[in-house]
């Protein structure tokens, strides 16, 4: 450390990955939570046309989650650029 001012961006910077962990950890659980009562109230529909039908929508969901990441990690970039 040179003084002060490094101390302080240290600090900043540290606690920016913390809260940002904190957030990407409490949104991960949640959403797992989610996805198990969503499973566990479309089994208990007992509608095999429903639960075919749901489990076609996540499939194709996860084709495109992909892409959808990779334009916000790009969005990110361009975003920390400028700041």
């Amino acid at each position: 450390m040179e003084g002060p001012i490094e101390f302080f961006e240290g600090i900043a910077t540290g606690t920016k990955y913390f809260v940002g962990s904190i957030i990407g950890g409490a949104a991960g659980a949640i959403s797992k939570v989610t996805q198990s009562t969503s499973k566990g109230l479309a089994t208990l529909t007992l509608d095999q046309d429903f639960q075919n039908a749901r489990i076609q929508r996540k499939e194709i969901q996860a084709q495109t989650t992909p892409e959808l990441i990779s334009s916000g990690q790009n969005a990110l970039q361009v975003i920390r650029f400028h700041f």
